[in-house]
């Protein structure tokens, strides 16, 4: 006989309660301490950056628009003999003489202040927030963010070219990341306000909050990698940013652009030559900027706060015979799209701005390459559309629609940043109809423009970043060996020692290394050479015929053996920021065994990974 309200099914009490127990620990709690503190960071905090970051790209535009009164017309107007505006010497404008030195003197006056209280605020500002993200755990010196904006606002209002994007992702990020160490956060949520709050101030003073949140978390790789854990964050920040800055300064975009048609079948081949055009373009334009700054600007034997100004005075001199280079210039983007610049003039100013923002940038003045990339873009599309509708004029029938195209194209190119460019250029301009022809052009250029790029502190791939070195299993690294991730039968290229120049160049070249190493008579490692290292040595004309490969190596190499786990070599690759490492003997550390690469460790872990799922199943 059974006992009443028993059955055979029935478990102990005790069970039943431990069942529901682990039923409901099943079950996801809204309010557990560990979400609540993700929600915090994520979104409170991020609002809070994107209000900061707002308010701060009222002030920064506040700035740069007084200073511009000041520097081209009341300055002007006072030194102006008698204060007579309309005095003319030599046929020119007594105002266009003052400004071949006005650049200068804000050269000079940015430049003291940059390199008297924050040098890392020199150049184009969105490098320092990649680095500071990258390889310095997100870390911003609290006066950044002030020295940036004045000494941006100085540059860009005395006629410097350069744009608002870097400064106010300095300015953003530099809050962000202050905030986050104020409120003693871990490193990988100082990283996330750190992109936020350039986020914010990008999507506020550029009117694109989309844009800006997608440029935000994608800008730090060349590769199609976005940073995805920071996308929430962003797009709060720069939300609030916008809504922030459009209080004082309205919501009407920033170009005003006619309805464009939408693109026709027969018309997307003209856009896809247009890609082709901004590769060109894109690769001149890269790498003019760095070919300067490091064979002239660089090499200069004077005080860096003082080269500034020297550039700020060459760009004057320019300036005099083409003024429209000066500043932003939004104003001449703007008659471009309305059809009001010769075709010209228009490819006269592409090559213009590329020298005048190298000149501005490149000798150390403080702003950002978003401006002049977009100017350039601009210019390079309106030549281009102008051009083909001349020829083919019943196909291409709206020629400013290459306007817009072109600048995102071009812009998507050498920043490495497709998706966000046509994104930031519809916002901006209102274009949306373009969208397909931006797509063409910007996927073009950036896939032919390659490894080539304006943000030189960007890295490859979220495997090659200081930043997620941590990402990986560490029991599955701490396992695997060194040997583990070496290619069977891969040849190694070693350079000796005595080795010139041209059979380097000629080594290399048929060579897929990235590095080589430099051995002596008895093959013992003592160096390792770049392609880096190799470009340095060849910008030398008068030293090549003499230099050998012991000149030019980098000694006191870090080596792993094969013995060594793949983790110890992945954070040797973050600690010397290299891609690959030489593989030595243990008992002979003179002696090259192999190359092991970042690739070859991600394959390793990820066929680690599928033989530990494989037999799990």
């Amino acid at each position: 006989m059974r006992q009443a309200g028993r059955t055979d099914s029935c478990i102990p009490l005790h069970d039943s309660h431990d069942s529901v127990a682990r039923m409901i620990a099943r079950i996801p709690q809204p309010f557990t301490p560990r979400r609540i503190k993700r929600i915090w960071t994520g979104t409170l905090l991020g609002i809070a950056v994107g209000i900061v970051s707002g308010l701060g790209g009222v002030v920064f535009n506040w700035a740069i628009k007084t200073g511009t009164k000041f520097f081209t017309h009341d300055l002007i107007l006072y030194l102006t003999p008698g204060h007579m505006p309309d005095l003319t010497f030599l046929g020119f404008p007594f105002s266009r003489w003052m400004m071949l030195w006005i650049p200068a003197l804000g050269g000079l006056m940015s430049g003291f202040i940059v390199f008297r209280f924050a040098p890392e605020a020199e150049g184009h500002g969105t490098d320092a927030m990649i680095d500071s993200f990258h390889r310095k755990k997100g870390l911003v010196r609290k006066r950044v963010p002030a020295i940036k904006t004045l000494a941006s606002a100085i540059t860009i209002a005395s006629g410097g070219s350069a744009g608002k994007e870097g400064p106010i992702a300095q300015i953003g990020s530099g809050f962000g990341s202050i905030l986050a160490s104020a409120l003693k956060l871990s490193e990988r949520e100082r990283r996330m306000l750190l992109l936020a709050g350039a986020a914010g101030g990008i999507g506020a003073i550029f009117k694109a909050p989309l844009g800006a949140a997608l440029f935000a978390a994608e800008v730090l790789y060349t590769s199609a990698e976005f940073e995805f854990e920071a996308i929430i964050p962003c797009i709060l920040s720069s939300v609030v940013g916008f809504m922030v800055f459009t209080l004082f300064d309205g919501t009407a975009t920033i170009f005003t652009t006619p309805a464009f048609m939408l693109a026709t079948p027969v018309q997307l081949p003209f856009y896809a030559g247009l890609g082709l055009v901004c590769a060109v373009a894109g690769y001149l334009y890269v790498n003019t900027f760095y070919g300067a700054r490091d064979r002239f600007f660089r090499r200069l034997d004077m005080p860096r706060w003082l080269k500034p100004a020297l550039g700020g005075l060459l760009l004057g001199v320019l300036a005099f015979f083409l003024p429209e280079v000066l500043a932003g210039g939004y104003q001449w983007i703007q008659s471009a799209i309305d059809g009001q610049l010769a075709v010209s003039l228009m490819i006269a100013l592409v090559f213009g701005k590329i020298v005048a923002t190298t000149l501005t940038i490149s000798s150390g003045g403080s702003g950002g390459v978003f401006a002049p990339s977009l100017f350039i873009g601009s210019m390079l599309g309106g030549f281009y559309g102008n051009i083909c509708g001349r020829i083919f004029p019943e196909i291409v029938t709206q020629p400013a629609a290459f306007v817009l195209v072109g600048m995102g194209g071009f812009f998507a190119g050498v920043a490495k940043t497709p998706i966000a460019a046509l994104i930031m250029v519809a916002e901006m301009t209102g274009g949306y109809s373009l969208i397909l022809p931006m797509m063409i052009v910007s996927a073009l250029a950036y896939l032919l423009l390659g490894r080539t790029t304006l943000y030189e502190k960007q890295v490859m791939t979220r495997v090659d970043s200081p930043a997620h070195v941590g990402d990986y299993s560490v029991d599955i690294m701490d396992h695997l060996l060194v040997r583990d991730a070496i290619v069977p039968g891969r040849k190694i290229e070693t350079i000796p020692e005595e080795m010139d120049l041209k059979g380097m160049v000629d080594l290399m070249v048929d060579s897929y290394q990235q590095d080589f190493p430099v051995v002596d008579g008895n093959g013992s490692l003592v160096g390792i050479i770049s392609m880096t290292d190799l470009r340095t040595a060849m910008a030398d004309s008068s030293l090549q015929p003499l230099v050998v490969a012991r000149d030019i190596a980098v000694t006191g190499v870090t080596a792993v053996t094969l013995e060594d786990s793949l983790n110890t070599a992945l954070q040797l690759m973050a600690d010397v920021n290299v891609r690959e490492l030489p593989v030595v003997e243990r008992r002979d550390p003179g002696r090259i065994v192999s190359m092991v690469s970042r690739k070859d460790i991600t394959r390793a872990y990820h066929n680690e990974m599928e033989r530990r799922s494989s037999r799990r199943t």
